[in-house]
């Protein structure tokens, strides 16, 4: 009999060990595996929620995501998870391994790398693309699902191209599907790559389709406009802005301009010049004075009523506001409305958050004003749009670490939607 109960004994201690995850433990599961992606279709910025039901008891599930971009680049990403002991997971759970540490619900989606050595950058569709999820358990796929992504205009928003000289500009023009109401618009550049570059339109085909009508804009490099990021007209922007606020279902009450990097400048100094037509502005990465020209062009990259606004010279470049001509500062006292300024700690650009303290100790006592710093994100703070995939490559002359970058864009672009919102 004694001998009996040490056998059961130790049978006991053995299921107990094994599911507690120590020995591989497989009750459950019995049942069919399911994958649920929640909700099925989501517009490109808006995250969902994937969980998995009927796995082994506490089994390792390998869960990876497979997309194809506009360029025909394939895209994934892997990470694995431990079931819990029902047989349950979620990508709202730490992995154990793969593409990232610590949680992040996401993951899959902006951390997918190109099987294109040359590609950077997930590139968008007019159309609505799948993300196909794979779960495989000891090598054996057990449920696949697939998420719909939604680019804004598969979302019902509606895009003019706006072309020199017929319109005065060089842009895109994207109003929300509805525009019945009169809602808070933004004129969107870039900076110093020039032209009508893909982050650009896609921020502001993104604040369309949350029902803010928004116009993308070129500057410089594009057909009609200097060739140069010098001797800029801001006339140019004060047409631009002439224009996005005669479109139906814009509050001409609330106009915003948002840029970054050299645009960041640019938003600044435009919103300070016509405080008539902007009513506020998110500079991010910006810098807190007029640099001069870049590539090594003497001059200013700005010029009003055809005269070169002032500048600090280059060998000044990155240097401290107080050791730059206070001619050079853009009169921030003038900007109407919310100001929302953003940078990385590790902007390899320019020093980006010490620009922001400048601003700031500009601007004492201003309560409408929004300083986001990310301590460890880079130069690209506010450009790239939320669960876009792209690559360590694109940050090294940049700075940052990607998911700190992802993490960084996903949470200025909701700030932005609910600055928006207040207005």
């Amino acid at each position: 009999m004694r001998g009996r109960r040490v056998h059961r004994g130790r049978v006991l201690i053995a299921a107990l060990l094994a599911c507690a995850g120590l020995w591989g433990c497989t009750g459950g599961g019995d049942g069919p595996v399911s994958m649920t992606v929640t909700p099925a279709a989501a517009l490109i910025d808006q995250p969902v929620k994937v969980s998995i039901e009927g796995l082994p008891d506490r089994a390792v599930t390998t869960v990876t995501a497979t997309a194809k971009d506009a360029a025909g680049v394939t895209w994934s990403a892997s990470a694995d998870f431990r079931a819990s002991g029902g047989g349950t997971m979620s990508l709202d759970q730490a992995p154990t391994g793969g593409a990232w540490t610590g949680v992040n619900p996401m993951g899959l989606f902006e951390l997918m790398r190109p099987g294109d050595p040359d590609a950077v950058t997930f590139a968008h569709s007019a159309g609505t693309y799948p993300v196909t999820l794979r779960a495989e358990v000891g090598g054996k796929t057990v449920a696949t699902a697939v998420a719909t992504r939604q680019p804004p205009l598969a979302a019902g928003v509606t895009d003019r191209e706006l072309r020199v000289p017929a319109d005065g500009v060089y842009g895109r023009l994207f109003r929300p599907r509805d525009v019945s109401a009169r809602r808070p618009a933004l004129l969107v550049f870039g900076g110093s790559e020039g032209g009508l570059h893909p982050t650009v339109v896609l921020k502001a085909a993104l604040l369309a389709a949350h029902g803010y009508p928004a116009l993308a804009l070129a500057y410089w490099k594009a057909p009609g406009l200097p060739q140069e990021l010098r001797r800029i007209p801001l006339e140019y922007f004060r047409k631009a802005l002439t224009v996005l606020r005669a479109q139906p279902g814009v509050d001409r009450s609330h106009v915003l301009v948002t840029g970054v990097s050299w645009g960041g400048e640019g938003s600044l100094l435009v919103a300070a010049t016509y405080p008539d037509l902007v009513q506020g502005v998110v500079a991010e990465a910006p810098n807190s004075y007029l640099d001069e020209a870049p590539f090594g062009r003497k001059g200013s990259s700005w010029t009003l009523h055809g005269r070169e606004l002032p500048f600090a010279e280059h060998r000044l470049f990155g240097a401290p506001a107080a050791s730059v001509d206070p001619k050079a500062y853009i009169p921030l006292h003038r900007i109407r409305g919310p100001i929302m300024l953003t940078c990385g700690e590790r902007d390899l650009v320019w020093p980006s958050c010490r620009n922001l303290d400048d601003i700031v100790a500009r601007l004492p006592g201003r309560e409408d004003l929004t300083v986001l710093r990310y301590p460890r994100a880079g130069h690209y703070v506010g450009a790239i749009q939320p669960y876009t995939p792209v690559t360590d490559a694109l940050l090294t002359s940049s700075g940052g670490d990607l998911g700190a970058v992802q993490a960084a864009n996903a949470d200025v672009h909701a700030k932005l939607l609910a600055l928006l919102a207040r207005q």
